[in-house]
């Protein structure tokens, strides 16, 4: 696996668990979104989302968000419909909101133990 492959895939993960230590329901998109009848990378809440990570693509939205303190971001290019751009402590505040975590809830994750003690009934 590439360099880029192990780093995106680290990333994907990362959002997946960020996601799951709030208590809503995420997974990673198996093949990350190369599957047919899987698309995008991650699924948050039923939302699909694409995560994208890199060394310094993102400067411009960073300084963007640093004027004035901003909470959001919105962009659009030319002939595109605009996007929204949120800090990580805003995207918290929105799902908070919304409780989504009582909506969409994360799936437990059971002790092998149990597991095992399960499949030996």
């Amino acid at each position: 696996m590439s360099f880029s492959k192990t780093k995106g895939t680290g990333y994907e993960g990362e959002v997946v668990k960020a996601h799951e230590a709030l208590g809503i329901d995420s997974r990673r998109q198996p093949g990350s979104g190369a599957i047919k009848g899987f698309p995008c990378d991650v699924q948050i809440a039923g939302l699909l989302g694409e995560c994208k990570r890199s060394r310094k693509q993102c400067t411009r939205l960073y300084k963007a968000l640093e004027q004035g303190g901003a909470d959001i971001l919105f962009l659009r290019d030319d002939n595109k419909k605009t996007l929204t751009v949120l800090p990580w402590e805003t995207w918290v505040l929105i799902l908070e909101w919304l409780e989504l975590a009582k909506k969409f809830p994360a799936k437990q994750e059971f002790e092998i133990d149990e597991i095992d003690h399960e499949q030996g009934e």
